[in-house]
């Protein structure tokens, strides 16, 4: 088959209907520009191409003409190369690149991958862009020592080379990101009370923080926030916070700590019941063990404070989404503590999920912006939201 901007054009999907996007439609539904809908579609087909090109450079080529499973694939490589491989094969058979028989993956014809043709269609119908594409080919380059020599991919993916494609990609201007940002936003600003505390938990580029800036100054409720403690496990995203955010998001309370998610934040400095607003952005799905760091996180809240996380959703738990690529070989997302009732696989998780976690881990009142049903039903590729959940 072909993977190309005509295949981009003829399966663009269409906006959402408002009536789907809640009590927010207004704000969300402005997202679904003829750019945005490009974009994303584009990513899904590039990250295909990208997959089976890694494939491909690996030297598996006759495997798959042949006909492999995930085990026979994984035979002579590291045993840390199954998760990565047992998300490829299936995604690359869901967008059509192979041919799934049982549990075996197949590859037929000669699929012609016009990643080119892609990244042209972007800059003239999305200009500014291909932020996506540079960090897909970034990691299909840096990558192939995970398989071939047992390396860890959080070294590979995160050395000096990468580390500014990761900048680029977690901006407010990457249209490709920043709906995880506003609909975190419009859970955030809801009941935002005069004289908060905020914490955000594993702030990263700092993308949110700016936007907290940005819109509190032009909608009027910056100044009810007495602090913003902006926290990550990573030195290096502290280093360029403290130096960049002062000057990039002028007017908030900034206090910066190192804190790591897994370990208790009682150790790390944060009293029982000292926040009023807890926030993270695609972090919660890293808990080790998500019940007790839920467990954690609420009880630093004050009464009634809340925790609000934007999460990458999956309409089915054995859906895969093509932003799984990038972190299916970073071990903090796959190395976690399983529980059949929330937290069944690792990685993204369901709406549902969700939403079981939080009531059993103590929390009430949970709100999910947009309301994820029939949302995600009728449009599985918009797979982004937020939830709000009450101490």
């Amino acid at each position: 088959m072909d993977l190309g901007p005509a295949q981009i054009l003829d399966t663009l999907g269409a906006p959402p209907e408002p009536d789907l996007l809640g009590p927010h439609a207004q704000e969300i539904k402005a997202l679904f520009t003829r750019p945005f809908l490009v974009l994303h579609r584009a990513s899904e087909l590039y990250t295909a191409g990208t997959a089976l090109g890694l494939l491909l450079d690996l030297g598996w080529e006759a495997r798959l003409r042949t006909g492999t499973t995930v085990d026979e694939l994984c035979l002579d490589l590291p045993a840390q190369a199954r998760i990565p491989l047992a998300w490829m094969l299936p995604f690359l058979a869901q967008e059509g690149l192979l041919t799934r028989q049982g549990d075996r993956f197949v590859l037929a014809g000669s699929p012609r991958l016009d990643l080119p043709g892609i990244r042209a269609l972007v800059e003239a119908e999305a200009p500014g862009h291909a932020t996506n594409f540079d960090l897909l080919d970034g990691v299909r380059s840096h990558i192939p020592p995970f398989f071939t020599e047992g390396r860890a991919g959080d070294g590979l993916l995160f050395d000096l080379a990468l580390f500014p494609l990761w900048l680029a990609y977690f901006r407010n201007g990457n249209l490709g990101y920043y709906p995880n940002n506003l609909l975190t936003l419009l859970a955030f600003r809801q009941d935002l009370a005069p004289g908060s505390r905020v914490l955000e938990l594993g702030a990263g580029a700092g993308s949110f923080a700016r936007l907290v800036a940005q819109r509190g100054t032009e909608e009027g409720w910056l100044d009810r926030i007495v602090e913003y403690r902006f926290t990550d496990v990573a030195p290096s995203f502290l280093r360029r916070a403290q130096r960049e955010l002062k000057t990039e998001a002028v007017g908030l309370p900034l206090v910066f700590q190192a804190l790591d998610l897994n370990r208790p934040l009682g150790d790390q400095g944060i009293a029982p019941e000292s926040v009023d607003t807890l926030v993270g952005i695609n972090v919660a799905h890293v808990a080790h063990n998500l019940e007790v760091v839920l467990r954690d996180l609420r009880s630093r809240l004050k009464p009634g404070g809340r925790l609000i996380l934007g999460e990458c959703l999956k309409p089915v738990l054995g859906h895969p989404i093509y932003l799984e690529f990038f972190f299916s070989f970073i071990r903090s997302f796959t190395d976690v503590e399983l529980d059949p009732r929330w937290r069944p696989v690792h990685g993204f998780l369901t709406p549902e999920a969700w939403l079981r976690a939080l009531e059993h881990a103590g929390f009430r009142k949970l709100e999910s912006i947009p309301p994820p049903r029939p949302l995600l039903d009728r449009h599985p590729n918009f797979n982004v939201g937020a939830i709000s959940a009450m101490a």
